[in-house]
């Protein structure tokens, strides 16, 4: 007796199932924006002129690095969340002759090449599941089919998700090492300020300035945490969308031009 058919591991290669541009290409445009916008912001924004509750962190260089991990992420966020849009797009249009003549705007290409995703992906892929239809032998096998996309999918997704979630864990950390760092400088200062020689109150100073620091670093690593945890499960929520009306696309359209095998048994 022959063992049954599996899906081809071959699957997860096609271009634009399992692509490692939608991750490089939209980090790399978020890390040059931001790189853009830091120097940008720091020319016209004085933090002395701004009210203390914003100047305190801009004035801290390690909190403005801070930030802009934050930015960097958020903007890749987006980029992520447009790219999801933008392939929901081309997936409705794929069944919609009069949307396959007009083509996709210049905006929508624009969209689809910063996020990572392309035109050609609704295409290679669709033919390809075709292709691996027609060796199956069961209509079971064509639902495993199915079932194995929607795995390598949800891999992709945690894929184009994970600098977000390294984002998410390494913020908070941040914060907890510019604590250790604000700790000692203010345990320095400490000594200084019970020394003999500190006679001016620099050791007090250094104390309060340690404390500032801690205190500071440990509220916007927390802090930014939240906003990209609120974004991560936008885009996880949008993703399953996707994905349930790309496995209902392929049930409905690639395989219902299938023979009835039950029937024929």
């Amino acid at each position: 007796m022959s063992p049954p058919a599996q899906p081809s591991l071959d699957l997860d290669q096609a271009a634009g199932l399992f692509s490692e541009r939608q991750i490089a290409r939209p980090l790399i445009v978020a890390v040059l924006i931001t790189l853009a916008l830091y120097p940008t912001l720091m020319h016209f924004l004085e933090p002395n002129a701004l009210p203390d509750w914003i100047g305190r962190y801009l004035g801290n260089g390690y909190c403005r690095f801070m930030l802009a991990l934050f930015v960097a992420s958020v903007l890749y966020a987006v980029l992520q969340y447009l790219g999801l849009q933008s392939e929901r797009r081309r997936l409705i249009r794929s069944g919609d002759p009069s949307d396959q003549i007009s083509g996709p705007s210049r905006w929508q290409d624009w969209i689809g090449f910063l996020s990572g995703r392309e035109q050609t992906d609704a295409e290679r892929v669709p033919a390809a599941l075709r292709h691996w239809h027609d060796r199956t032998h069961a209509r079971e096998d064509s639902v495993h089919l199915s079932d194995y996309v929607l795995l390598v999918r949800g891999q992709q997704h945690q894929h184009n998700f994970a600098p977000i979630g390294f984002a998410i864990w390494v913020l908070p950390m941040l914060g907890f090492i510019g604590t250790v760092l604000g700790i000692t400088q203010a345990i320095g200062g400490l000594a200084d300020s019970v020394a003999a020689t500190a006679v001016d109150g620099g050791g007090l100073g250094g104390v309060l300035g340690g404390l500032q620091f801690a205190f500071d670093t440990t509220f916007v690593g927390l802090v930014l945490v939240i906003p990209l945890m609120l974004a991560l499960l936008v885009l996880r929520a949008r993703a399953q969308t996707l994905d349930m009306l790309y496995y209902r696309r392929l049930l409905d359209r690639l395989f219902l031009d299938a023979p009835d095998l039950d029937a024929a048994d």
